[in-house]
């Protein structure tokens, strides 16, 4: 009997024992547990103050002077629903050297990315007969979108533009950028760019998409580097790795950048139209350059200047405009699934 009891004492002191092991152990989870999620919270809300803080300082609203044509057309954009536009400028000495438009489709998952010569011949109100990349030198970033919209006939929503020259650091924070080159190999700068996959640091891209002269494409070879390497930086910053790296992505972002798209915008965008940002096809607009008055234009054809409107405005699902339209081999386009 008293070895019976000795037993069941020792039992309760063992279990006893193991209690305590187990507070122990359920204390050090609590506080672990604890600090974690102060270091998240405090990672979050610094995250979410300093992004907050840049999109404020990249904030650039369109003045009043530039034509809103969805209130013309009686479309008002439902973001979050409807299809938008963002015309992206690379910005190289006070002109705009690199010129896309981009139309997003939620509803069709689909992306199109129109790149724009900046050679093209428009009119410019109070300017004449010009390229069209002088509309930015000319009236800063309204009248470029104004010049845009007259051109494609399409409503300008949105802007991005990117200094060129404060690019390199941007993509030198984001560790570099990978393009495929399928056209010609070149050297300038120092750096040598070898037919097929390149790995670019910021100072080499800079000068990947400055090079014209040796492509047998011209401009229209220098733009579609622009945009590939454009591409490849949207598709860098949408990344998960960037958050390690968020306050020199921020910071770099501040410097190089300027939108009317808002943080709340942004948040839209990113939720809503993330299957269609990842499949672009890509458009072009092309035809002989020539001398007029001294200064080379590209001079669009009417006819394929107005099938492209449409094309765009059917992307946009908006009402077509009463235009004839001419084949469709004048659109030159190349798909892309993005990864």
């Amino acid at each position: 009997m008293e070895n019976k009891k000795f037993k069941r004492f020792k039992n309760k002191e063992l279990s006893d024992d193991q209690r305590r092991k187990r507070r122990k152990v359920r204390k050090i989870i609590f506080i672990t547990t604890g600090v974690i999620l102060i270091a998240f919270l405090y990672f979050a809300l610094d995250f979410f103050f300093r992004l907050r803080s840049t999109f404020a300082e990249i904030y650039e609203p369109l003045g009043e002077e530039v034509v809103d044509m969805r209130e013309e057309e009686e479309e008002e954009l439902n973001l979050g629903e409807d299809p938008f536009t963002v015309l992206i400028l690379g910005l190289d000495e006070g002109r705009a050297d690199a010129m896309m438009l981009a139309t997003i489709n939620p509803n069709e998952d689909s992306t199109y990315l129109l790149s724009i010569a900046r050679d093209t011949k428009v009119t410019i109100p109070g300017h004449g007969v010009t390229r069209i990349n002088h509309s930015y030198a000319y009236g800063g970033i309204d009248l470029a979108v104004n010049t845009v919209q007259e051109f494609l006939n399409v409503p300008i929503d949105y802007h991005a533009s990117l200094d060129m020259e404060e690019f390199h650091s941007l993509i030198n924070v984001l560790g570099g950028v990978r393009v495929y080159n399928d056209t010609v190999a070149f050297s300038l700068g120092g750096y040598d760019f070898p037919l097929g996959y390149i790995d670019l640091t910021g100072t080499a891209a800079y000068y990947y998409v400055r090079m014209r002269m040796n492509d047998p494409r011209g401009d229209f070879g220098r733009q579609e580097r622009q945009r590939d390497v454009l591409v490849a930086m949207a598709g860098e910053l949408a990344g998960v790795t960037v958050i390690t790296r968020y306050q020199q992505v921020l910071d770099a972002v501040g410097e190089s950048m300027r939108t009317n798209v808002t943080l709340d915008e942004m948040m839209t965008i990113s939720t809503n139209y993330a299957p269609a940002l990842r499949n672009i096809t890509h458009l072009s607009l092309r035809a002989p350059g020539r001398l007029i008055n001294g200064m080379y234009l590209i001079p669009i054809p009417e006819e394929q200047r107005l099938e492209m409107s449409q094309h765009l405005r059917q992307h946009l699902e908006l009402e077509p405009r009463e235009v004839e339209l001419t084949e469709t081999e004048s659109i030159e386009t190349a798909s892309t699934e993005a990864d």
